[in-house]
């Protein structure tokens, strides 16, 4: 049970599971520079996070674009900083020693590895397939609750296809990229995490971006920045959260659902839909 008599904060799990001392650093560091005690606490899976944030268990959170807009909508979160000069993108893999060189080489059912269906990278990955013209009702979904997993879905043959978020991709050992094949990848450059405080942390919430945005100029912040692999952070306009946040809720009322029984020349049921919802046990 987390105590609620100090500040608490958390990371998307992808990002605690990479480095996780780092993370625990990075804590140290902002309790000094905020003269605040802070708790930090790892999650282990995408919907335990979520559900821990939207009770009301965590006030600081780094956290990806659909999750930190429900932050936004349903607590009153607000977010403080992004990385510099970077985007989540998708990039579409498939194995290197694999027959799949290109979209035309796809089989009739596509077994395709994805973290979790309400991820940003989950959209995206599906927008490319549906730009390549692929027909949603050949694609079979393993669910993995991670980018790691998908990387082993891939590797152990049990995909076709994996929906990789790109720092997964860049961030493993080129012993690992040099079995994938990049098939496809994203280029949009319009979603990123970010820092999110809750309003317990509210009052801060300028000294706190100070904080994140002047990392490059302390050499502890420096090498902080170089420990987490972030090249240093940016401020949120309200522009961005207004863009995400229209993005979001397009995505998760199933509004870029497709009715594959219209638009499938396949007889299909109602069980090969792909439709996001709004659902608290959902990760975004």
């Amino acid at each position: 049970m987390l105590s609620r008599d100090m500040l608490q904060f958390t990371v998307d799990p992808n990002y605690s599971g990479k480095n996780l001392p780092g993370w625990f650093l990075m804590n140290t560091y902002l309790q000094r520079h905020l003269g605040e005690i802070m708790h930090f606490q790892p999650c282990e899976g995408f919907d335990s996070c979520r559900q821990a944030v939207l009770s009301g268990a965590f006030d600081l959170v780094y956290a990806n674009p659909f999750d930190w807009v429900q932050y936004v909508q349903k607590l009153g979160f607000q977010p403080v900083a992004k990385p510099r000069d970077h985007f989540d993108e998708v990039y579409l893999c498939t194995l290197a020693g694999g027959d799949i060189h290109g979209y035309a080489d796809l089989p009739p059912r596509i077994r395709i590895a994805s973290a979790h269906e309400g991820t940003l990278i989950h959209m995206i990955g599906l927008f490319l397939m549906d730009k390549a013209e692929i027909d949603r009702a050949r694609l079979d979904f393993v669910y993995t609750g991670s980018y790691q997993g998908v990387l082993k879905a891939l590797l152990q043959g049990n995909a076709d296809v994996g929906f990789l978020f790109d720092e997964v991709y860049t961030g493993a050992s080129g012993l690992i990229r040099g079995r994938l094949r990049i098939l496809d990848q994203s280029d949009d450059a319009f979603a990123f995490h970010a820092f999110c405080i809750g309003p317990r942390l509210a009052p801060k919430m300028e000294l706190l971006q100070g904080v994140l945005l002047g990392m490059n100029d302390e050499p502890r912040g420096q090498v902080l920045l170089q420990d987490l692999g972030f090249p240093g952070f940016a401020a949120v306009t309200p522009e961005e959260v207004e863009c995400l946040t229209t993005l979001a809720e397009e995505y998760i009322s199933g509004h870029e659902a497709i009715d594959l029984r219209s638009t499938s020349s396949l007889s299909i049921d109602d069980s090969a839909f792909v439709v996001a919802r709004e659902d608290p046990t959902a990760t975004s």
